[in-house]
């Protein structure tokens, strides 16, 4: 993936880190000249030493190529540059809302939000952008994680019994939302498109259960 960050804070270095480690290419946009050479250092990404609010900036950091864009600075700056990336043709547009008024602004714009940043982890952020269907990460302790995946119309799980899908050791499907009810799954129990499902995962088994309901 190509993948452009705007801001090269906390958040920001720790999601470049996860992006290069699955061997993505990343450009980084930061305003702070100290931050960015200290990432530049750090980090074998692109660095831009611009500001992101500008359409000149992001053109020069390639989002007409881009796969996807994580904002993660102020929401005021990250609504800018959201509304300027999406003009552009960003595929995908993920950002870090800090505010809860400010979430339906982004939310119209189609974006990805992810929000609670005081609990929020450079990780479901990138998961944010690999996997925009998942939503609401909830930590219980260090080992395990409660998540919600929206089954994508074209997933192979559409029309299948739970009992039929290989879930992996340590998951569990809790609850599945279907046209406003709760539905508490048993064996026999068919996914269809749409559905929202909650699942307990082990941290080490979120990604090959997220393979599952995103393979075609």
């Amino acid at each position: 993936m190509y993948i452009v960050i705007v801001g090269a804070g906390e958040i920001g270095s720790k999601l470049a880190a996860l992006a290069l480690e699955n061997k993505d290419d990343v450009v980084i946009i930061e305003k702070d000249k100290e931050k960015c050479d200290e990432i530049a250092k750090k980090y074998d990404a692109v660095v831009i030493n611009a500001d992101a609010t500008i359409k000149e900036t992001l053109e020069e950091a390639g989002v007409d190529k881009a796969d996807a864009l994580i904002a993660t600075a102020d929401d005021a700056t990250n609504l800018m540059v959201i509304s300027l990336a999406k003009t552009l043709g960003v595929k995908s547009l993920v950002a870090l809302v800090r505010k809860e008024e400010s979430r339906p602004m982004f939310q119209e714009k189609g974006v990805n939000v992810v929000g609670n940043p005081s609990a929020i982890t450079a990780r479901y952020l990138y998961r944010a952008i690999r996997h925009p269907t998942v939503v609401d990460f909830m930590s219980l302790g260090d080992k395990a994680e409660i998540f919600k995946i929206t089954v994508p119309p074209d997933s192979k799980v559409v029309g299948k019994k739970i009992s039929e899908i290989k879930i992996p050791s340590k998951v569990s499907i809790i609850a599945i939302e279907r046209n406003g009810e709760v539905i508490i799954p048993s064996e026999e129990t068919r996914f269809k498109e749409n559905d929202l499902v909650t699942i307990l995962a082990r941290k080490d088994k979120i990604d090959k259960t997220t393979d599952i309901f995103f393979s075609k």
